[in-house]
């Protein structure tokens, strides 16, 4: 009679466990009864995404199980846990299968291309542009873009907006289209609040009589990301003498990111490139040029700002990602208060920082060097200082 208490006991317990495990785990003998998602129809825009949820009865039946396709993955496709991406204009039907059941969404995509050949037709895409930071609004440009003189100070802002602006190809030419400005106090674009813009195959080109803080090609303020592409190519400055532009100015914590063969140069007595105090260049390609030698009194580049705090000096995050090409002519200049004729100050000294996937070599500190012809009341930086590679940094040291 004990021996068979024992063995009810040890039945009950193994039956317990038995029960308990299904209802932690997907039992494969257990027939699906029905598969839903919680949506049966998307709308997308070309570019953006959007996550399938499957619900399915019983509940023991896990979503591990589902099995995801696009009959179209030209138009859309979805991965292993229901993430839909939309790819291009036109529909498709997203299928999620838990054995012998099945549910469908049918995803259309639109298009979030706009084609502007005025002033006026790209203020308007850029104020109705409704894309997101993983899908930015995309204009086309269909001709020259021409600003006025006498429009107002910010010819174009893009306000918390996300938008990608590519050049086209002017079909007789062949060469990029370009949006461009000759008035001497006013600029072109202004990234607020958070704003995201990314410029491809386009030329943009300004300049300015007298050099000011207040005028650049492009400002790109707080927090805000601007990223040059293929194809772009900036000038700030058309060979006169007194041009003072400043090419793009990137505020505390924004983001310039060059990749490619994007291309900034032709600056005279302004910057190509100004970076605020804890403003972020990333460099995965692309180069900045500065003039020759000798060519209108002065040449700048790459402009750092600094912030200063008893000793401590703050200066802007430049990494490099990948080789750059031979001809990138980097003059760092940093700007105003971080060197003076004897010392270098207290966190001042890293200038350049390779990533954690690329690691700077001699070939890019000679793409690098301090400004070495100034005018005015500044520093002859390149009597007291040299740059030196340490690691996979590029700093900055007493001679």
């Amino acid at each position: 009679m004990k021996q068979l208490r024992i063995f009810f006991l040890c039945l009950m317990a193994a039956t317990l466990a038995t029960a308990c495990g299904d209802d932690n785990n997907d039992d494969n003998s257990v027939p699906v009864e029905s598969i839903t998602l919680n949506h049966e129809t998307l709308t997308l825009k070309s570019g953006a995404t959007e996550t399938l949820v499957p619900t399915i009865v019983p509940d023991r039946v896990t979503a591990e199980s589902v099995v995801w396709s696009s009959d179209k993955t030209s138009v859309a496709t979805v991965s292993k846990d229901g993430l839909v991406t939309a790819v291009a204009e036109g529909t498709a039907t997203i299928t999620a299968t838990a054995r012998e059941k099945s549910a469908t969404c049918l995803v259309t995509v639109s298009s979030n291309k706009t084609l502007v050949t005025t002033v006026a037709e790209l203020k308007t895409a850029i104020e109705t542009a409704d894309g997101t930071a993983d899908a930015p609004t995309q204009i086309i440009l269909g001709g020259y873009i021409w600003v006025a003189a006498d429009a107002e100070h910010f010819a174009f802002s893009i306000d918390g907006k996300h938008i990608a602006i590519d050049g086209g190809n002017n079909p007789i030419s062949g060469d990029n289209y370009s949006i461009s400005r000759t008035a001497s106090d006013k600029s072109l674009f202004e990234l607020t609040n958070g704003a995201s813009l990314k410029l491809t195959n386009l030329n943009i080109y300004g300049n300015a009589a007298a050099h000011s803080a207040d005028v650049a090609c492009i400002f790109v303020r707080a927090s805000c990301k601007l990223t040059l592409g293929n194809g772009f190519e900036l000038y700030s400055g058309d060979g006169f003498v007194d041009d003072q532009l400043i090419g793009i100015s990137v505020g505390d914590n924004a983001t310039l990111i060059m990749e490619g063969d994007a291309e900034i140069s032709k600056s005279i007595k302004g910057q190509e490139v100004l970076v605020a105090p804890t403003g972020i260049l990333q460099l995965k390609g692309g180069k900045i040029k500065a003039r020759e030698e000798g060519t209108y009194e002065s040449e700048r580049s790459l402009c750092l700002q600094a912030a200063i705090n008893g000793n401590q000096v703050t200066i802007p995050t430049v990494t490099v990602e990948n080789e750059l090409p031979a001809d990138s002519d980097f003059k760092l200049d940093l700007y105003d208060y971080v060197l003076s004729s004897s010392t270098v100050r207290p966190g001042a000294e890293t200038v350049v920082k390779g990533t954690d996937s690329y690691t700077l070599t001699d070939s890019d500190l000679m793409k690098f060097h301090l400004m070495t012809n100034t005018t005015g009341d500044m520093t002859y930086y390149d009597s007291y200082f040299e740059l030196y590679l340490d690691g996979n940094a590029i700093k900055i040291r007493a001679k």
